[in-house]
């Protein structure tokens, strides 16, 4: 039993350093940006990562998570079929809008973004397999091998030739190796499954039925995470831009740690709900986001205090950001880890709707909070991190709301049950 324990808690170390480690590299290759070309060089790889990454991770429709949860026994290939579709249409999508909204200038800089999301995208899927044998292991190891070849090539790229646009091409290569390597060890040792007896197309149609809510709820979650930075664009600059786009890593750092963690966690959730089902899992799942906001929230005050020099000392005095952000993204970043362990609670109840319900009035919140700080006048940035919080806030609260009516549903049915008998 304590080995047990003590492997499974060295898998999430393994997973969250694995996905910190990816999010520290790509802040680093903001960093080189903004070191080597300023916050209009940051603006404009944030403003097409910001056109990209929706459509892409809409196109996945939720795959992984479907791999990992999905009680229905479903073929390999099928998975695979609808992968290759995905990436298919958000290539189109993606080419689409570059034709409506990026300079012919900027093209290289967008075509070598894209190149990356295809290779990420593949690796996703891969990554599935690898998390369905709970190689958890691997997984956090394939993780921060490709973030530390991204920074050590993005940098020997920057100091001999200083070009973002080589760079980022350079990013792309590792971006295809780390795919090839993922899908190699990922097919190498395939997880052990039930029978698969049924027609592919029937699997299919299984898969978008249930995909189509979690592609929602994942895209909707995308467009929540890139709408501040529209809204910034709408008000201000595109310096403005590069600024807040660094300052939000803040937040970054925190939704791909609450990932890594759901990544880590859902396993361990579905046993927990197979062994003493959805009561005892509904207060562990409130124990676990209690205890990671009171551990968290003393550093708002940390973030405030030191935040704005320190943003200025990293990257430049050009990259000046007022306190008032600071305190609103730090105090996003403390919501949103439990954000996602109440998503990973629905996920394993099969209620992949719940947070497509919540994201969708999360946007229009957020849409609100936007036009309501262009009427006050509010500064760009201040906007933009004021639409971060209203967006982490308005998902925190709907996924409880709904978690708390699905327990009081479960509590009345046994009750009437009870009754009955």
């Amino acid at each position: 039993m304590t080995h047990n324990v003590t492997g499974h808690r060295l898998a999430i170390l393994a997973v969250s350093t694995g996905n910190i480690a990816g999010a520290a590299a790509q802040w680093y290759v903001v960093w080189l940006f903004a070191r080597f070309a300023g916050p209009e060089a940051v603006g404009v790889y944030s403003s097409f990562i910001a056109v990209m990454a929706p459509i892409f991770i809409t196109a996945q429709l939720g795959l992984r998570n479907l791999y990992i949860t999905l009680q229905s026994a479903v073929s390999w290939r099928a998975y695979l079929c609808l992968r290759l579709g995905g990436i298919a249409a958000a290539v189109v999508l993606s080419f689409g809008a570059l034709l409506l909204l990026a300079p012919t200038q900027e093209w290289s800089v967008a075509g070598a973004i894209l190149v990356i999301k295809i290779a990420n995208s593949t690796a996703d899927l891969y990554l599935a397999r690898i998390q369905r044998t709970e190689r958890l292991g691997a997984f956090g190891a394939l993780l921060m091998l490709d973030a530390l070849a991204t920074m050590m090539a993005t940098t020997a790229v920057m100091l001999i030739s200083g070009s973002v646009v080589t760079a980022l091409w350079v990013g792309a290569a590792v971006a295809i190796l780390g795919a090839a390597v993922t899908v190699f060890l990922a097919s190498a040792t395939p997880p052990e499954g039930r029978r698969v007896r049924q027609p592919l197309t029937q699997d299919i149609r299984l898969l978008i039925t249930h995909g189509i809510p979690l592609a929602m709820s994942q895209g909707i979650q995308s467009v929540l995470t890139y709408l501040p930075l529209v809204i910034v664009g709408s008000i201000g600059t595109t310096a403005d831009i590069g600024v807040f786009a660094s300052a939000a890593y803040l937040v970054t750092f925190a939704h791909l740690l609450g990932a890594s963690v759901q990544t880590a966690i859902l396993p361990a959730y579905r046993r927990h709900l197979e062994g003493q089902g959805p009561a005892a899992l509904r207060q562990m799942n409130l124990r676990n986001g209690y205890l990671t906001m009171a551990v968290l929230s003393p550093m708002v005050v940390v973030a405030v205090v030191a935040g704005p020099a320190l943003l200025q000392l990293v990257y430049s005095a050009d990259f000046e950001i007022p306190r008032l952000a600071v305190f609103l993204f730090a105090l996003a970043a403390v919501i949103c880890i439990p954000t996602y362990l109440l998503s990973s609670f629905h996920l394993v109840l099969n209620r992949y709707w719940v947070m497509t319900v919540v994201g969708m009035v999360s946007i229009a919140v957020v849409g609100v909070s936007g036009i309501s700080s262009g009427v006050a006048g509010m500064g760009a940035i201040e906007a933009g991190s004021l639409a971060v919080l209203v967006g982490v806030l308005c998902r925190y609260i709907g996924a409880d709301l709904l978690a708390r009516s699905q327990q009081a549903r479960a509590m009345s049915t046994a009750d009437r049950g009870g009754a009955g008998s």
